[in-house]
This record gives structure tokens, C-alpha cells and sequence, in this order.
């Protein structure tokens, strides 16, 4: 009898192990920053789905015709509030990989993460230095190459049948942002005022990129001592411009810019699009150049 038990729990962990081993096998860390927990789905294209604008533009170019790519933050929202829905949880179940910005930007990434076994995700920021908790990272054009290049390696370990056809769009779009990146260069070495002052610190990357100096102006009228620093340092630095958000309040900016005579030219972040602005066929590059077009302007006022 003790022999038919011993050798019925000998069966039963040899068929636990090769279990175990069959789930480990199936799941791969290619890279720290990229995890394969499952093949491709059966369905025609990639399912990808982005946490904000910026990547879902990004796996837009990349992905092309290959991929259908879906943004997690509606039109217009701020995705610093973005919080995860019992739908987005079950869209994700469907995906073929999620991939989010990093650094920060997503704090429900990790339940995500923890909550989908099977998840394959991506986080596209690796390998590009996270500094001052600043993740707006794709506002370096450089280092939205990066995380283009990360996008693309990705969908090639998915998909690798199309792994030519990603890296040929990432080339594409790798030329364009070296491109873009010489532009503002040339524009921006030799302005008349450094100091960037902004209402929306998401510039830190950006202005380290082109030797620019953000300022984060007082963000609350009620405020008097914040509001009279701003004001004197733009005064002692004769700083005549200043740079608000397409969809932040200007109350505040127009106060500040009549107390020191300044101008007041929209930047924007590129965190979140409006329906109208991607109707329009506007994008990361097409944004890119109007912000250009305002960094110009106000600085060299």
C-alpha cells in the first residue's frame, strides 16, 4: 500500500514540474524592459495598445499597415489622471503586446502588469537616462528615436515574419526625427533668451537637448509670493515671452505676461491630441513644428 502511494505522489509532481516547465517556457523576458508571456494571436494584425498619445502615434508609424494600434487615454484627457478601467483591463486581455511610456508617466503600468499573467508588454523608455522625474521623454526628438527604436524591436520579436517591414519604417522615421533634430538646432543655437518659461514642466528633456533653461512659472494666483518671483525673475532676466498650454487656462499666463510686458506663445507637451487636431492629420512631427515655430518666435523676443 505505502508503495501504490509513493509512487501515485512521484507521478503527481512529475506531472506538476513538466507543467511549470511548460508555462516557464512560454514565457520570455527577451530584454528587462520587454516580456513575451505568449505568441502572436491568430488575428491578421498586431493588437497593440498604447498607454498614451505619443506611443500610440509612435506604434502608429511603426506598426503601418502590419498592426491595429489603439490609444488607452481619449482625445483630449490628461493622462497624468488616466486611471485603468474594469474595460480597459479587458481590451488588454485581447492585446498582442501593451506597451507605456515609463518613467513615471503610467502609475497603474504595474497593476497591469501584475494583474494579466499573459501580458506582453513594453516599456519603451529603456535605455534613456530618467532624470528629474521629468517622463516626457518623446519631447527630445533624439530620444524619441529611442523609444521608437525600442517600439520596433518589440513588434519584430512578436511578429518576426514582418520584423523587415517594422525596421523599414523605423528607418524611415528614425531619418525624420535626426532631420528634426538638426532643425532645432539650427533655430534654437542662437536665441536671444534661454529661459523657457512654461506652465507645464514637461520640457526638462527638450531644453537639455538644445541648452535651453525651463522655469516653471506659479501655477496659482492665489499665491502672491510665487506670482512676484516669477515676475521679478523675468523682469531681471528680460524674459518677453511665455509658454501655456493649448488646453490649460491662460488667466494665470496673462497676468504674469501684463505685469512684465511679455508675449504668450502656445508649447505644446504632446501628452494628448484633440479629435479635431487628429482629424486634421496632425501628429508628433506636425506638432513638433509648431512648436518650433512658437519656440522661435518668444525667444527671440
Amino acid at each position: 500500500m505505502n508503495k501504490i502511494i509513493t509512487t501515485i505522489f512521484i507521478l503527481i509532481l512529475i506531472i506538476s514540474c513538466n507543467n511549470n516547465a511548460k508555462k516557464d517556457n512560454n514565457s520570455q523576458s527577451v530584454e528587462n524592459y520587454l516580456v513575451i508571456n505568449k505568441p502572436k494571436s491568430n488575428t491578421e494584425k498586431l493588437q497593440i495598445y498604447a498607454s498614451i498619445y505619443p506611443i500610440y502615434d509612435f506604434a502608429k508609424k511603426i506598426g503601418g499597415e502590419k498592426a491595429d494600434v489603439y490609444n488607452m487615454t481619449s482625445s483630449g484627457s490628461e493622462p497624468h489622471d488616466f486611471e485603468i478601467t474594469s474595460k480597459d483591463m479587458a481590451n488588454l486581455n485581447k492585446a498582442d503586446i501593451f506597451i507605456y511610456n515609463g518613467g513615471g508617466m503610467e502609475h497603474w503600468a504595474d497593476t497591469v502588469k501584475e494583474s494579466i499573467n499573459d501580458l506582453n508588454y513594453l516599456e519603451s523608455s529603456y535605455g534613456i537616462e530618467k532624470e528629474e522625474l521629468d517622463p516626457h521623454f518623446w519631447l527630445s526628438p533624439i530620444k524619441a528615436k529611442k523609444q521608437m527604436e525600442n517600439i520596433k524591436n518589440a513588434l519584430s520579436e512578436i511578429d518576426k515574419n514582418n520584423a523587415d517591414y517594422y525596421n523599414s519604417n523605423y528607418n524611415i522615421y528614425a531619418a525624420r526625427l535626426d532631420e528634426l533634430d538638426k532643425t532645432f538646432k539650427d533655430n534654437l543655437s542662437n536665441v536671444k533668451n534661454t529661459n523657457l518659461i512654461v506652465t507645464h514642466p514637461a520640457f526638462g528633456h527638450f531644453c537639455k537637448e538644445y541648452s535651453l533653461n525651463q522655469v516653471a512659472i506659479a501655477r496659482d494666483e492665489a499665491d502672491p509670493k510665487a506670482m512676484s518671483e516669477t515676475i521679478s525673475f523675468m523682469k531681471d532676466n528680460n524674459i518677453k515671452a511665455i509658454f501655456y498650454e493649448e488646453f490649460s487656462s491662460s488667466k494665470l499666463v496673462d497676468s504674469i505676461a501684463k505685469e512684465t510686458d511679455a508675449l504668450t506663445y502656445t508649447l505644446n507637451p504632446i501628452e494628448s491630441l484633440s479629435e479635431e487636431d487628429i482629424k486634421n492629420g496632425e501628429d508628433y512631427f506636425s506638432v513638433m513644428e509648431k512648436n518650433l515655430i512658437s519656440l522661435t518666435n518668444g525667444l527671440n523676443q
